[in-house]
């Protein structure tokens, strides 16, 4: 088969595959999870393995049992913490639905009025105007279709819960017998540009998704005690979230920092001290991250350009919704490793 003839049909197999798993994606979570805590787990159990001489089925037992209850744990100090300040939240509500109405819109249509642009002050009247009316109709049926839907994620959180722990089990146990299965099921030649591309993939996520875990963890360490320290409501609650999701490049730390000074200004206002307290937090976190955390537990290994990283954001978050998001950074370094090594096939054909 021709060079040609073989590049057309991998792009022809790999559309299928993605076709495929875009058509199943709604119960690719628990895999994609078994897939991605097995992987970060188990060099931990070939260390127990070779070092105690342990069996792999009761090494795995071991390491997933001091995982889980480790999660558990974790769970059981900072569900209540985090769960006491989004109910303060959701009873705060109101109170800034009036600071709304009686401070920031008043103030927002003077601005506006020095500008030219005319707008009703009395905010009731607004809110009293038919299409914003039909609109709001609107958005509370979909509030409630949102709802519905909640239901049924609630069941596949719960599904997530009970069927992720055994596949966990079961990945670790095998792993070595499932990479050597599929290296058997593969014709040699591409058996072996599998194995280098596999290589060259586990040598750029292995130090980056263990890295990044230990920066989100001190990062929203960080975040949420500095918060707190501020006076700051929902402070820990805020800080927590805005660690543990600045995995998400840009996105993480943008809604954390804008949830923040939204708060701060429904607390105390246009108060420069506060607000400058609040920034500052933020300021020396990302301080910490790009100085210290970043180059000592991740340093260069993801080699990601800028742009390409935004643009596997916006494609994985297109294909796989809020979860592709979430993973959006390791999926995209590997799509760079594959479009690299054929890259440099074609190059050496052709050159």
């Amino acid at each position: 088969m021709k060079l040609k003839d073989k590049l057309i049909s991998i792009v022809v197999i790999l559309a299928i595959f993605f076709w495929l798993i875009y058509l199943v994606k709604s119960v690719l979570a628990p895999f994609i999870c078994s897939f991605i805590i097995a992987y970060f787990l188990d060099p931990i159990v070939d260390f127990f393995c070779k070092k105690y001489k342990m069996s792999r089925a009761f090494a795995t037992s071991l390491i997933l049992g001091l995982f889980l209850t480790i999660l558990i744990t974790l769970g059981a100090i900072l569900l209540p913490i985090l769960s006491s300040q989004f109910t303060d939240l959701l009873t705060a509500l109101p109170g800034y639905f009036q600071t709304i109405l009686h401070d920031f819109y008043p103030k927002a249509v003077s601005i506006l009025d020095g500008v030219g642009f005319r707008i009703d002050k009395d905010l009731s009247h607004l809110l009293a105007n038919e299409q914003i009316t039909a609109k709001f109709v609107d958005l509370s049926k979909n509030i409630v279709n949102n709802a519905v839907t909640s239901s049924l994620t609630l069941i596949n959180i719960l599904s997530l819960i009970f069927i992720t722990p055994i596949l966990i089990f079961y990945l670790l146990k095998d792993w070595k017998i499932l990479i050597e299965k599929i290296g058997d099921y593969l014709p040699r030649q591409v058996a072996i540009s599998a194995r280098k591309i596999a290589l060259d993939i586990d040598k750029t996520l292995s130090g980056y998704v263990r890295g990044q875990f230990n920066v989100c963890l001190i990062l929203g360490l960080i975040y949420s005690s500095l918060l707190s320290f501020t006076g700051l409501n929902f402070g820990f609650l805020i800080g927590l979230l805005t660690g543990l999701f600045s995995f998400i490049p840009f996105v993480g730390m943008l809604c954390g920092v804008t949830t923040a000074i939204i708060v701060a200004l429904f607390q105390w206002g246009f108060d420069a001290t506060h607000i400058a307290a609040v920034s500052l937090v933020f300021v020396f976190g990302q301080v910490i991250e790009s100085n210290f955390l970043t180059p000592k537990l991740i340093g260069a290994k993801i080699g990601l350009h800028p742009v390409w990283l935004i643009f596997g954001l916006f494609v994985f978050g297109v294909l796989f919704g809020f979860f592709g998001i979430l993973i959006a950074v390791p999926l995209t370094a590997i799509c760079g490793v594959i479009i690299k090594h054929f890259a440099l096939e074609y190059k050496k054909r052709f050159t």
